[in-house]
């Protein structure tokens, strides 16, 4: 059967069952002929194996020993039961703190907001900031892919060859909606638009390709706005803020009064940091997600 069949049988996304796939928690043959998959009722009950764990909240690499026998169903469990439990445990504290503001019996003009806010944010900041960076990455990991080609890309039938090919080598089926030099493509069902892009490699200009999911849009409405609007410049702009701060450090004491203490200096100090910025969404746009596949096979 095709993934559409399969899809509807489990209930799984096609993009989930590429990405189960692609994390090796199972693997299915292909027709001879056309180099499609074809998948087995065994491949339906491991997905279903796969999506009735994943309601347990199991994480994949725990799934992937039970698919591959490398730890027993029974220990697995047990695992996700002690995490689940946890869990409980801090729903419990917020519903024992409900509890504790409720006897007081006070009103809202009462309640002394500031001490409450920092008893449960000491307890939440740190993890809610981790969480929400964790969100930003996964987003910007499904969102776009980046790399570098063998060949060169000199019109639009070289710009479909090095796609074609990029699909061949990780086993994912592609079908062009749009040719020439802003190629639109399906990648797994998946609708990506490409660019081509040049960064210098050894003094020697050299072809980087851009792909973005159309689905996805560039800043989802959450990241314009509060803290992952944040979490999203610092995510881009870290390694440039870093690079800049290491110079200032490094230059010696005398420098860093030079830079502080005169209008050339100000600007020198200006200068290093929109350079160090502008390398650091450079790196971003040409490199984040890089799939380095074709690179290693080079090796």
């Amino acid at each position: 059967m095709n993934i559409k069949e399969v899809e509807q049988r489990t209930g799984v996304s096609a993009q989930n069952i590429r990405f189960y796939e692609k994390a090796e928690l199972f693997s299915t043959k292909r027709n001879p002929d056309n180099g499609y998959r074809e998948y087995s009722e065994n491949d339906v009950r491991i997905l279903k194996v796969i999506k009735m764990l994943r309601m347990l909240d199991m994480p994949l690499e725990q799934i992937k020993l039970v698919l591959h026998d490398k730890e027993n169903l029974s220990n697995s469990l047990d695992k996700q039961q002690h995490i689940l439990e946890k869990r409980i445990s801090d729903d419990k504290n917020a519903i024992e703190f409900c509890k504790a503001l409720k006897k007081k019996q006070i009103t809202i003009d009462e309640l002394n907001v500031e001490e409450y806010l920092q008893s449960m944010e000491k307890e939440h900041f740190f993890t809610s900031w981790i969480k929400d960076y964790k969100e930003v990455i996964d987003y910007e990991h499904e969102r776009v892919i980046t790399f570098t080609p063998d060949d060169a890309i000199i019109n639009s039938y070289d710009f479909e060859n090095v796609l074609y090919k990029y699909a061949m080598e990780r086993d994912m089926e592609i079908e062009f909606t749009k040719k020439g030099m802003y190629p639109e493509f399906t990648l797994d069902g998946i609708e990506y638009s490409a660019e081509r892009n040049y960064a210098r490699g050894g003094g020697l200009p050299v072809a980087i390709v851009r792909c973005t999911r159309k689905d996805m849009a560039e800043t989802k409405e959450e990241y314009k706005h509060g803290r992952k609007k944040w979490l999203r410049f610092l995510h881009i702009y870290l390694p440039g803020i870093l690079v800049a701060l290491f110079i200032i450090v490094t230059s010696g004491k005398n420098s860093v009064r030079q830079l502080f203490s005169s209008i050339e200096g100000l600007i020198l100090l200006g200068v290093i940091i929109i350079v160090c910025l502008a390398n650091a969404f450079r790196n971003y746009y040409f490199y984040w997600n890089r799939d380095n596949k074709y690179e290693d096979k080079e090796k």
